[in-house]
């Protein structure tokens, strides 16, 4: 235990010297997204203790405007990514170059490795930097509920996504916030 949070203290410092004097933990945000720089967090990765989230989208994308009003504005969603999983923003066309897994890439190779479709497009990692899936475009409230319990809760080792959504536990409330 007193490793897993002197990995934790450490990484907290490097993310602090990484990211400047306005990085603030996912536990400092209460009313949005807790979104990670891709810039700052790409060098690093993968890093922490929780799946991290990839989302590549741009500014102008009105399916992303769509999804950040609808799904990343509600207060259970903001809740439970800053809680469960360690989040990135990858705007490609704002990096001119970013160190990723050893080598030097640019914004355009980022949507070439990771084979960018669409925006936004998610991909989900486990902890050491996995790839364990991938979406692209608007999720729907449901449905990304139901993805991120399926990730963040380990379901995802254990059943298919089709198993999981047949299950009880895969229930949701999209009325009362509840996950």
């Amino acid at each position: 235990m007193i490793q897993k949070t002197l990995y934790v203290s450490v990484l907290a410092i490097l993310l602090v010297i990484a990211c400047g004097k306005d990085y603030k933990t996912p536990a400092d945000i209460k009313d949005k997204v807790a979104w990670l720089d891709a810039r700052s967090a790409l060098p690093m990765f993968p890093f922490g203790t929780n799946p991290i989230y990839l989302m590549f989208h741009t500014a102008d994308c009105p399916v992303t405007h769509d999804m950040i009003e609808q799904v990343f504005s509600r207060p259970e969603i903001i809740k439970y990514l800053n809680e469960n999983f360690t989040c990135i923003s990858v705007i490609p066309d704002s990096i001119d170059s970013v160190r990723f897994v050893g080598e030097i890439v640019n914004g355009k190779k980022l949507l070439e490795v990771f084979k960018v479709e669409g925006y936004p497009s998610h991909y989900f990692f486990d902890a050491r930097g996995y790839l364990k899936t991938a979406h692209t475009g608007f999720i729907e409230l449901r449905t990304y509920k139901q993805l991120l319990k399926y990730i963040a809760e380990g379901y995802i080792d254990k059943y298919d996504l089709p198993t999981f959504l047949n299950m009880p536990e895969a229930a949701m409330d999209t009325v009362w916030g509840v996950f």
